[in-house]
């Protein structure tokens, strides 16, 4: 089925900058090798390096309402990530928050034949941390078919890096209780097990996905946001999000008011 990638790239492009206009729904849409490559090339745009891998779909409940086989990707760059307690604009029609254990690289992965397993990745790590994940579309609705949501870089917009939890990988952090709080409203709650049944199984999943599919690894100081242990929170401007971990608050972002 034919599909004008070149148009659906312009148009997703367009949609990042001011005012954030989304981008209208192609039909027919790409397939999933050419959302992906449209994804890739919207990110080589900017020259810059990928700093925190986004996982999508990473509970199967999400992947049965999407049809997919397998988690997605997202792609953010340096500039895409925030302190603990940031002041976060609000930009788009629609925003929303997720609770999310992050990994951080502590050496490159080394490129090898065979899969990757827990114990390469866990020797290659140097954090853990909590953190939020601030999703948004580039289309005129969030409501997007499989193909359009990788194409939209899984909706991944910016990463609030939180309290560090520990400096390597441990099992406790397979099943341990998360909870978010939009302002003063009840918290949602869910756990680090809603991800891949464990967090660091998503973790290699994407490890073996980018050999696989990209012909890279993962590099030394690149953050992985594992995918959502609360499901997914609509915010609006002025909101205040808090997520607790094991019964700590541990990250905390605040959404800025802004005409759109």
């Amino acid at each position: 089925m034919h599909h004008d990638v070149a148009e659906l790239e312009r148009q997703l492009l367009k949609a990042a900058a001011a005012p954030y206009e989304g981008a209208p729904l192609p039909r027919p849409g790409p397939t999933l090798a050419q959302a992906y490559a449209i994804q890739r090339k919207i990110a080589a745009c900017g020259n810059l390096p990928v700093m925190v891998w986004k996982l999508g779909l990473t509970g199967r409940e999400a992947r049965d309402a999407f049809g997919a086989d397998e988690p997605t990707i997202g792609r953010l760059v340096a500039s895409a990530i925030y302190c603990d307690r940031s002041d976060v604009d609000f930009v788009g029609a629609e925003m929303f928050a997720e609770a999310e254990l992050i990994f951080e690289m502590g050496d490159d992965l080394p490129m090898q034949d065979r899969p990757y397993t827990r114990d390469d990745l866990c020797g290659a790590l140097k954090g853990v941390y909590a953190g939020i994940e601030i999703v948004r579309t580039r289309f005129e609705t969030s409501e997007l078919p499989l193909a359009l949501l990788i194409a939209d870089n899984s909706m991944a917009h910016g990463l609030l890096l939180g309290r560090k939890l520990a400096g390597g990988w441990d099992d406790r952090f397979a099943d341990l209780p998360v909870s978010l709080t939009r302002n003063d409203e009840a918290p949602v709650n869910g756990s680090t097990a809603r991800v891949m049944g464990n967090p660091l199984d998503a973790l290699v999943w994407l490890a073996n996905w980018l050999r696989e599919n990209e012909g890279s690894s993962l590099r030394r100081e690149q953050l992985i946001a594992a995918g959502t242990c609360t499901g997914v929170t609509e915010i609006q401007a002025g909101d205040t999000i808090r997520v607790t971990i094991d019964g700590i608050e541990s990250a905390r972002v605040t959404l800025r008011g802004q005409n759109v």
